[in-house]
């Protein structure tokens, strides 16, 4: 969600008011975003932006007021009213007039008398006004809606465009008053003003044998976090849920539907969609979700374990993400028949992406100790070809808070693993709309490019910062094994200053590789300063733990520099005396393959998976974030990024970093009295580089000699090389900068800079230098 404010480094992303989390995004046809979430676990925040707006100021509000009325909220979902031009309308909102679009939120009101409290639902025409929406409600003031209000919380909603029409599907029980155990559909029908009516609503209080059964399911609960309906492109709906049971093989995951035509009154027999088996790793399940698509398609998804234990066991169970393509058989005019599905599963997950326990008990995981850095759902979606796409979160890195600082709340645990966000999309066979997709596959490649002007501040509708445009990130292993040479490539390198100038509080800015190898998150950086002082490093990323309502586990993602535990590298900055989008600058990070857990030998069939490259605004130095900052959102800002691609020398190696040579020798005035003299030759090509840079100035007592080049930067604009490293004076070790300007007498220039007080710069007195 965009802020009020826009983000930077300094002030990080204010908000009206403390969050719980549980959020959820919708959008109408213009591309208009609504938001929601979880208002310190009683109330919502509501929120949009776009499409006119861009986002950089979005505008948000409480619902309701100073959360007055409402005696508790939980697990709130949008739906939104939009219909295409040319829908048919059998809606009495749409007849009467009603303004579109119409927005639902509905959340869970805690107090409702149903088997998992009850559905309260709002409305709003503009997403931040609401009212409410539920028709019958008994009682209508004090304890809102805890005689009636609807069947179905925490069922994830669908919507239909031509009735107007919300269902929501949910698990019940005989001793419920539902007239079996299993799981049931509500549906709510709009009266001319938008507020809905449901088949369960007596008018005094509630008759569940109203509700319309979807199916028997006597293993076990259908409400493992959450059934969840969608609706296709006929009107048929799919619904997905996942079997809660104290038998773990008996946690599987079902699919059924019902057409329009029906009234959504006759659903097919469930057809189980996982296949409840150790060997492929989907013995137990959990988190269901769907998207349907073309009529009768569907795509459902869900997280599967390897081993027949309870989710919540701290058995040392894999996880992966599993998806079943399901198609049901359709008569003419596109409605499910009833017959049973043919259905495709696969594993989306190229390696585990969760280890061990899995807690499902909401809040009550803190006092289990459980695991809920997954919280409670994942979800899918398809793109316009029909492609799907699953964003789920990778914590197989294990990672957690090594550095002090956290302090847990009694009774809190820090569970290891950081949510890295992951997108998969599906790039071959056939899509929801029953057409053919294609795209990348994940098969290893040597880099990956990136469009220009999308390096924005602020981020959403600002400006183009060329000194942040990443165009491409790339990977290439030395003829030795030895030397993972990382390369970015920026439109404009050459002025740190000015970059950090145009995004508030910046006062370095850093270009960040990171990939996993194994289960351990790598990364190679440059950080520059406004003083264009680079510095070069690598190593393990690691992480910042924060508490919630779902304990303590990794929220920040650090990348530390040399003086906070990364390992110094030799790098380069190339940058053209006229840097654009089709001739930019460039920087390499030449890492020691041993300094990132590989060896020579095994760095060529060494798989590093999801690579990507960011570029970063940071206020302090990654190493220096802590708690504090991180609970205050004085983060890193991304304003670039380009990702992901998977890279594997022995597969196909990326390309050579840029070939340059510094070399020259020649005398400038001493710093005290007489000449200073120089020789260098330094070439940057595809290794670690090679060369040698000396100096003497008797008058000054000075002999130096270079011994390692940690940074070489060319600067084409200033026909210029300068050189840091360290080496020795007079035998004692010193580091230095060294600077050197391409020309002849009177022309060229030489400069150094040692440690050790010794200072120097003039105009070449005879010698030359060349840079190529």
């Amino acid at each position: 969600m965009a802020q009020k404010t826009p983000p930077n480094p300094v002030i990080g992303i204010p908000a009206p008011a403390p969050g719980g989390g549980d959020t959820d995004i919708n959008f109408d046809r213009s591309g208009k975003q609504y938001f929601t979430d979880l208002y310190a676990l009683t109330c919502l925040r509501v929120a949009v932006t776009g499409p006119t707006n861009s986002g950089a100021a979005d505008q948000e509000d409480i619902y309701p007021g100073g959360c007055a009325g409402i005696p508790g909220a939980d697990r709130q979902w949008l739906a939104v009213y939009d219909p295409p031009p040319g829908t048919p309308n059998q809606s009495a909102y749409k007849a009467a007039g009603g303004q579109t679009p119409l927005i639902y939120l509905e959340f869970n009101n805690v107090v409702g008398p149903g088997p998992n409290g009850g559905a309260q639902w709002n409305k709003s025409t503009d997403g931040l006004a609401f009212v409410n929406g539920t028709g019958d409600e008994v009682p209508a003031t004090g304890s809102i809606g805890a005689v009636y209000s609807p069947f179905g919380p925490d069922g994830y909603p669908a919507i239909d465009q031509v009735t107007g029409k919300v269902f929501q599907a949910a698990g019940c029980r005989m001793s419920n008053g539902c007239t079996a155990n299993g799981i049931f559909l509500n549906i709510g029908t709009p009266d001319a003003t938008g507020t809905l009516h449901f088949l369960d609503a007596t008018g005094t209080g509630q008759d569940l044998t109203k509700l319309i059964k979807i199916a028997d399911t006597p293993t076990g609960s259908p409400d493992t976090l959450f059934s969840v309906l969608s609706i296709d492109s006929a009107r048929n709906l799919i619904l997905v849920w996942c079997i809660s049971s104290n038998t773990p093989s008996q946690r599987q995951v079902f699919v059924s539907a019902a057409s329009a035509a029906s009234g959504w009154t006759s659903w097919t027999t469930p057809v189980q969609v996982s296949d409840g088996s150790t060997g492929t790793g989907d013995a137990v399940n959990v988190f269901p979700w769907i998207k349907a698509g073309g009529p009768g398609r569907a795509d459902a998804v869900w997280y599967g374990q390897d081993k027949n234990v309870d989710p919540s066991s701290q058995s040392g169970q894999a996880w992966n993400v599993f998806m079943s393509q399901v198609v049901f058989p359709t008569n003419t005019a596109g409605g499910v028949t009833g017959a049973a599905p043919t259905k495709t599963l696969v594993k989306v997950t190229p390696h585990p992406m969760h280890y061990n326990d899995i807690c499902l008990m909401g809040t009550g995981c803190i006092e289990s100790q459980g695991n809920r850095n997954l919280a409670d759902f994942f979800v899918i979606t398809i793109d316009a070809t029909g492609a799907a796409e699953i964003v789920y979160d990778d914590t197989s890195n294990g990672l957690i808070q090594t550095a002090g600082g956290l302090v847990t709340p009694p009774g809190f645990v820090d569970h290891p693993g950081a949510g890295v966000i992951t997108i998969a999309r599906q790039s071959s066979g056939l899509g929801l709309f029953g057409t053919a997709v294609t795209g990348p596959s994940n098969a290893p490649v040597g880099g990956l490019t990136d469009t220009s002007g999308d390096a924005l501040f602020p981020v959403i509708g600002g400006n183009v910062q060329r000194g942040m445009d990443i165009l491409g990130s790339s990977m290439q292993l030395s003829a030795d094994g030895g030397t993972l040479n990382v390369t970015t490539r920026v439109i404009d390198l050459s002025n740190p200053a000015g970059t950090a100038a145009a995004i508030a509080g910046t006062s370095n800015v850093q270009y960040v590789t990171r990939w996993q190898f194994g289960n351990t998150l790598y990364y190679a950086a440059m950080e520059n300063t406004v003083a264009n002082q680079p510095t070069f490093y690598a190593g393990k990323t690691q992480s910042i733990d924060l508490c919630s309502v779902s304990a303590c586990f990794p929220h920040v993602l650090t990348y530390p520099e040399p003086s906070f535990g990364g390992t110094a590298e030799p790098g380069t900055i190339t940058c053209p005396a006229a840097p654009s989008a089709s001739n930019p600058c460039s920087v390499t990070i030449a890492v020691r393959v041993g300094d990132i857990g590989m060896t020579p030998a095994m760095a060529a069939r060494s798989l590093l998976e999801e690579v990507g490259g960011y570029a970063l605004a940071a206020t302090i130095q990654e190493g220096a974030e802590n708690n504090a900052t991180a609970e205050s959102d004085t983060v890193p800002l991304e304003i670039d990024g380009v990702c992901c691609y998977n890279f594997k020398a022995a597969v196909q190696n990326g390309p050579t970093p840029p070939c340059r040579t510094a070399a020259g020798n020649g005398d400038i005035n001493s710093a005290r009295q007489g000449k200073a003299s120089f020789s260098m030759d330094k070439t940057r090509c595809h290794d670690i580089g090679t060369g040698t840079l000396q100096a003497q100035d008797a008058g000054a007592n000075m002999n130096f000699q270079a011994s390692d080049f940690q940074s070489v930067v060319f600067n084409d604009a200033t026909s210029s090389v300068t050189l840091v490293g360290s080496g020795t004076d007079n035998g004692n070790p010193v580091t230095f900068t060294a600077v050197a300007v391409n020309g002849g007498a009177g022309v060229g220039a030489f400069s150094l800079t040692l440690s050790d007080g010794y200072t120097n710069s003039g105009t070449l007195l005879d010698g030359n230098v060349e840079l190529h």
